[in-house]
């Protein structure tokens, strides 16, 4: 990847912070390119001075690089992930990470309200102007992040030879961000040409909000108040010195063995030091500073001009935040402070927080450290000796009833270990918040002390499935209380202890009307499934794509007593799919064809031990039949299709009775949580509570807020419920060859050109997209979408027309000539598109150029006997046509075709889950050569830009376990244009096919 070679140094701007821009450059690099791979905007080509390394050393030299406005930098650095979520072959390089998390930084920082309004004096050539800068919290972040900056995210000239610091850049950095979103992300043009009169303060607050900074003054009468603002602003803004070193305080443990019992004996001593900003570990004693008499004082290779006034001014600031140290300031030359047991547990709380929070260093003892963690808590513990897991099967116990009861009680637990009441007694009589007991210090916090107790011993009623979530995810809320971890013992425990590990090694019962063998894997999944279903319990099978999840279901419900009949429910394109592995792997098992109009109409068709198949349409049309029928298993294929729960076809597959749910997916996540909470719901209705509470719990917690905390709560959850295996696995890779994924470049031909800037400057320039979040808007957003793809189809497609088609799209021909190769080497390929229109153009061309006798064509309106019969001859005869035309929704899951080895994506779906389903109708179980996957994709286009967004929407089902374009109509006008603006670059030249005539 090119842009692993990118460099970024931010530059400062004038007059104001918002002036500054990013430079991105690289030594022997395509910069415009790598920046675009980034989506980055290509920017301004610049001479820029900067330090580079030049054999072992650093060298000051002229550098082409590219500047990109600050906004348009920080909306794409912002947006990109940590180091850790890139694959290292796709990993940008350490500079364009760092500013990444500085533009987060940034932003946090802004979104936090910290920032101030400044006004800078005049001079007799510049007038007064106005900017925001930044306050950043004195956390120490921004100094980490100094300390972490790259060489190369710095390496820029200030004042000649010397170079910016590291955190003297990013504090302009902040400043730049600030000043720009202060401004509405307008960016200042410096012009100073408005010179209506009108009142400093009004002249200054729209100076401050408008892309002209300057406050135009002729007599000068501004600059007292510049002045006084300057004062005003100071005291926050004095960043200078506390860019090199702050105050630390270095707390040092008295030993427990001196004192009695469990308290340990006042005698704590924080040590007063001077710490470096840039290197954390480089300190000197307080002493050693108001000792130091004439010349310079180093401090980790800096000079500091007045190390004692950063220690002063760093304790007056201390002092406030932690009482002790006011005791310090009576001394001449303080060094060492002696606090009590009790003053150093605040430590450890809210005064240590705030030291933090106020850029004081704060170095605890590693063994005090622990004591945050190892507290006086409340736990709730469930054991239910009533519950017998043995007898836990099929209706014998309903675990989500709110019938089913059981008891649990409180207890109080310091770190691991459960106190009797006779020792957290003893806890309470002596009174201090930070003891050392059991050979470890633990906090206690005093004034939880009788609830606690009042707590102990307590016994509450819980229904089943609320001690189950609270079991599984670990932690429970209780009213008064807050929340509370959980511990499980006993039946309970044992229960537990089965659901967590059912996805474990064991002996799957393989029944011997089953014929086939099985992969360990899919032993394992059957062995999941009946281990499940023996608690009464569903799940989520949520293998990735062709790994053979059909086959675990027919293995499964094959096993099953026959006492009652079991149901699929399917897409209608893969119902025949359904019926011939049925015959291939359970040729005794009775089929019942649900679908068609010869489908039966009474109950009794549905004997005891058949599978019936049927479709998600049929299910909503006869669901008054359906749901009369006492199911014994119900397996829902492709169960993203019942993700939203409003849906009729959601609504009627919840109604139907059964003994057990399975779930098959390999997408139980495409765009948000809340199709994971449909889908689980589904399985095992009441699992994770109503819609509402998991938003509240889980959804918006993990989505908005990236809370990791929730997402592992989520993931202890669910986990039980949800297998799910990738093809990377080690169990299941060596089964898989590999599979080649390539993404094709196509340049627009001039005509394709011209049409894409009309439909963009005509949706544009009538002013309809404006940024309001009405449906109105949002159909006119993905009415400009579909033209602009269509454009980029083709011409013919875009404008209704039956042709010509030769030498009017870049993606046609090159398709074409992929396609020519693939059948000159005697492959077979699948050819997707999501249009019928598109896939009817391609027909008749690819006919007539690959000279075939016909080009099949499957799509939701071929019948399903057409269908069953197309599908089969492409994979079982050989003078079958070498190419399937295959509609991306119709065809993209449920079949098998892994006579194929050639994937064509002529157009971009734009939900990486669905294109990566549709890859995977060749690439699965079966398949014994590797597949090639070509993407077409329109350079210079809304395709091109969109194509890097798709990868981060992979992103939120790993962290737990989107879709079509709705995501893109919630973008804003300007994010809009920028998405869909035609770069001119891309464009084909208009007489390469005269060329290409003349050379026939």
């Amino acid at each position: 990847m090119s842009a692993s070679a990118l460099r970024a140094t931010f530059q400062p701007g004038r007059p104001v912070p918002a002036s500054g821009r990013l430079l991105l450059w690289g030594d022997d690099l395509d910069v415009a390119a790598a920046a675009t791979e980034l989506g980055l905007p290509e920017g301004d080509e610049v001479q820029a001075t900067l330090s580079v390394p030049i054999d072992g050393g650093v060298e000051a030299r002229e550098v082409a690089a590219r500047a990109v406005a600050i906004m348009p930098a920080v909306r794409v650095l912002a947006a990109l992930p940590t180091a850790e979520d890139w694959p290292s072959w796709r990993r940008p390089s350490g500079a364009i990470l760092a500013w990444s998390a500085a533009a987060k930084l940034a932003l946090e920082f802004v979104a936090a309200g910290r920032l101030v309004p400044t006004l800078r004096p005049g001079t007799h050539t510049d007038p007064a102007a106005a900017s925001w800068r930044a306050v950043p919290p004195r956390d120490g972040r921004l100094e980490k992040l100094a300390y972490a900056l790259p060489p190369c995210a710095h390496a820029l000239s200030r004042d000649g030879d010397r170079l910016w610091t590291a955190f003297d850049l990013l504090v302009a950095f902040c400043d730049a961000v600030a000043d720009a979103c202060g401004r509405a992300g307008r960016r200042p043009d410096g012009s100073g040409r408005r010179r209506a009169a009108r009142p400093w303060p009004e002249a200054w607050y729209h100076a401050l909000a408008s892309a002209d900074p300057y406050v135009v003054d002729p007599r000068r009468s501004v600059d007292p108040h510049a002045l006084g603002i300057q004062e005003w602003v100071e005291p926050v803004l004095d960043r200078q010195e506390r860019a090199r070193a702050r105050l630390a305080l270095r707390v040092e443990a008295p030993d427990p063995d001196v004192g009695s019992g469990d308290v340990a004996p006042d005698g704590w001593r924080v040590h007063l030091v001077l710490q470096s900003s840039d290197d954390l570990t480089a300190t000197v004693p307080a002493g050693a500073v108001w000792t130091h008499v004439g010349g310079p004082f180093h401090l980790a290779g800096r000079n500091l001009q007045a190390p004692d006034e950063v220690l002063l001014r760093g304790l007056a600031e201390a002092s406030e935040l932690f009482a002790p140290l006011d005791r310090a300031l009576d001394e001449r030359w303080p060094d060492v402070v002696e606090v009590s047991t009790a003053e150093a547990a605040g430590l450890l709380g809210k005064a240590g927080d705030d030291l933090r929070d106020a850029g004081i260093g704060l170095v605890l003892p590693a063994e005090v450290e622990a004591a945050r963690t190892h507290r006086l808590r409340a736990r709730l513990r469930i054991d239910d000796g009533e519950l017998d897991p043995g007898r836990v099967r099929e209706t014998e116990v309903d675990l989500f009833s709110e019938a089913s009861l059981t008891d649990v009680r409180f207890e109080v637990a310091l770190g691991d270990d459960r106190l009797t009441a006779q020792e957290l007694a003893r806890l309470a009589d002596l009174g201090s918040p930070l003891v050392h007991w059991k050979g470890r210090w633990a906090r206690l916090d005093t004034d939880d002390l009788e609830q606690l107790a009042d707590l102990d011993g307590q016994r509450r009623t819980l229904g089943v499935r609320e001690a189950l979530v609270a079991a599984l995810s670990g932690e429970h809320r209780v009213d008064g209380v807050g929340s509370v971890d959980v511990v499980a013992d006993g039946a309970f425990g044992r229960l537990v202890q089965r659901l967590r590990q059912a996805d474990g090694p064991g002996q799957a019962r393989i029944d011997r009307r089953f014929v086939g063998d099985l992969r360990p894997y899919q032993r394992r999944g059957v062995a999941w499934l009946q281990r499940l279903s023996e608690l009464g319990l569903g799940g989520v099978l949520a293998d990735h794509m062709g790994l053979g999840k059909t086959v675990q279901a027919i293995a499964f419900m094959v096993g099953r007593p026959r006492r009652q009949p079991h149901l699929v429910v399917c897409p209608t394109s893969v119902v025949g799919n359904w019926e011939r592995e049925i015959a291939r792997f359970a040729p005794d098992a009775q089929v019942v064809r649900y679908h068609g109009p010869d489908r039966p109409d009474t109950l009794d068709a549905f004997t005891p031990g058949s599978v019936t198949v049927t479709s998600y349409a049929l299910l909503r049309r006869d669901i008054d039949l359906l749901e009369n029928v006492d199911w014994d298993v119900v397996v829902y294929d492709e169960a993203q299709q019942v993700k939203n729960v409003a849906s009729k076809g959601a609504k009627a597959a919840r109604v139907l009775p059964a003994n057990v749910r399975l779930a098959m997916t390999g997408t139980p996540i495409e765009n948000r949580l809340s199709e994971l909470w449909a889908i689980v719901d589904l399985t095992n209705p009441g699992l994770l509570g109503s819609l509402r509470r998991f938003t509240e719990h889980y959804a918006v917690p993990i989505e908005r807020w990236r809370d990791d905390e929730a997402a592992t709560r989520l993931r202890r959850l669910v986990a039980p419920f949800i297998l799910r295996r990738e093809k990377t696995d080690p169990e299941v890779a060596v089964d898989l060859p590999p599979k080649q994924e390539i993404t094709v470049p196509v340049s627009l031909t001039p005509e394709q050109a011209r049409l894409y800037q009309a439909a963009v400057d005509a949706a544009f320039s009538q002013g309809k997209l404006t940024e309001d979040r009405s449906i109105g808007r949002r159909g006119r957003v993905l009415a400009l979408l579909t033209a602009l793809k269509q454009i980029c189809n083709h011409p013919a497609h875009y404008l209704a027309q039956t042709g010509p088609l030769e030498h009017r799209s870049g993606k046609l021909d090159r398709a074409t000539e992929i396609l020519e190769e693939i059948v000159a080497a005697g492959d077979r390929a699948l050819v997707f598109t999501q249009y019928r229109k598109m896939g009817d153009l391609l027909i008749g061309h690819l006919r007539t150029h690959l000279e075939l006798p016909e080009v099949p064509f499957l799509h939701g309106g071929v019948a399903r006997v057409s269908r069953d019969r197309m599908v089969d001859r492409f994979q079982q005869e050989d003078d079958a046509p070498p190419i399937l035309l295959v509609s991306l929704r119709a065809g993209g899951t449920g079949l098998n075709l892994t006579r194929a080895t050639e994937v064509v994506h002529f157009d971009r779906w734009w939900n990486p889950a669905v294109e990566d389903q549709a890859t995977d109708r060749t690439h699965r179980i079966g398949q014994t050569r590797a597949v090639t996957v070509h993407t077409l994709v329109a350079s210079g286009t809304v395709e091109d830009r969109v194509a890097e967004l798709l990868e981060r929407k992979r992103a939120l089902a790993a962290s737990v376990v989107g879709a079509g374009e709705a995501w893109l109509t919630e973008l804003g006008e300007s994010e809009l244009f920028d998405l869909v603006a035609l770069s001119p670059d891309d464009i084909a030249d208009a007489d390469d096919d005269d060329d290409d005539d003349e050379a026939a």
